[in-house]
């Protein structure tokens, strides 16, 4: 007996996803994610979404998934620009030369971070130390989100 053709069967068992939450697993436990619960506008110096542009937010969120696709140790050693910059540079403390002020709201402890975007524009946020008690690996791998640099104020160079 040969079978027939169903071509409308055959599209619906097509549409089925071809993973589980499970098998996704392995593939996110490891990756970036982005928090913006200590999202701050306040000073002077920083924006807030409606200060940037339609296309600089286009460029930002295009941004955030292509970060969330890979580990922060992968962007940390991701060359971008001329000489040793990095997408993902990790300070640890507030930097002593910047033009933001440390807010009240974040941890004491909190390892200040920022993603450069493109040209001057930086995410400015912080990591968890690892470890902490508590916290999932999901928290530790979680950049969150503080100040939209449009300008590369946060960090100064020595010569500014």
């Amino acid at each position: 007996m040969s079978p027939r053709n169903n071509p409308a069967k055959d599209r619906f068992i097509q549409s089925f996803p071809e993973s589980t939450v499970e098998s996704l697993a392995s593939r996110l436990n490891g990756h970036l994610r982005f928090s913006l619960s200590f999202f701050d506008y306040s000073q002077p110096v920083s924006q807030n979404f409606e200060d940037w542009s339609h296309e600089q937010l286009s460029k930002l969120l295009h941004k955030l998934q292509h970060y969330s696709g890979n580990t922060k140790e992968f962007w940390q050693t991701q060359r971008v620009g001329a000489g040793s910059l990095k997408v993902l540079e990790i300070y640890g403390e507030f930097p002593s030369r910047s033009e933001f002020a440390k807010p009240k709201h974040v941890p004491i402890d909190a390892r200040w971070a920022r993603f450069r975007l493109e040209s001057d524009m930086r995410l400015i946020g912080f990591l968890l130390p690892a470890n902490v008690p508590g916290f999932s690996v999901a928290a530790e791998n979680t950049f969150f989100v503080v100040f939209l640099d449009q300008h590369h104020k946060f960090y100064l160079p020595e010569d500014s």
